[in-house]
């Protein structure tokens, strides 16, 4: 079992900096969409009041930047640690049920996104053949965005898995401290 252990901790290294690097340059990509996104929103202002002339691209490519800025985070803050969370449940439970609850958390979630990224694929596929509303450019270049979170979230579970599975397990069994 610990030869195991060592495998797969060797195996999620490369992977968690893997994960690290690309949740870093999605979340820096997401601070610069939002400069973007404001500036088309104050512009927006600008021309509709200040001009009496409205730009029609902004609102759509605004609520595009919003989306995207979504997709690129959600990796990273899945990563540390940042979704919300009722960990007072998690804390009343002894902790092999915690620990099963966890891995069960996990399994679900490299399923579940594995299955939106597959999804993902063919809603981006669909997206070639239809050209936005405003702007002359393919949907499919603003729906990159879920098979992106949707992998990304996919292999920080992978990693989280691999963790979780190298965490060594004497310590579910211990008796709680304050019954020594």
């Amino acid at each position: 079992m610990i030869k195991l252990q060592q495998v797969l901790f060797a195996l999620n290294t490369p992977l968690g900096k893997v994960n690290y690097l690309m949740a870093n340059v999605a979340k820096n990509l997401a601070g610069g969409l939002l400069a973007v996104m404001l500036g088309m929103i104050l512009a927006q202002v600008f021309f509709r009041y200040v001009l009496n002339d409205s730009l029609a691209w902004t609102e759509e490519l605004a609520k595009f930047s919003m989306v995207w800025v979504a997709c690129l985070v959600a990796p990273w803050a899945y990563r540390e640690h940042l979704n919300v969370s009722i960990q007072m449940f998690a804390d009343a439970l002894p902790a092999l049920l915690r620990r099963l609850t966890e891995l069960s958390i996990t399994l679900l979630i490299i399923i579940i996104c594995g299955i939106f990224f597959k999804q993902s694929l063919e809603f981006w596929q669909s997206g070639l053949s239809i050209n936005a509303s405003s702007v002359p450019v393919k949907l499919a270049y603003f729906y990159s965005c879920a098979p992106f979170a949707f992998g990304s979230i996919c292999l920080v579970g992978v990693e989280k898995l691999v963790e979780q599975l190298c965490l060594p397990l004497n310590h579910c069994f211990a008796p709680p401290q304050d019954a020594l």
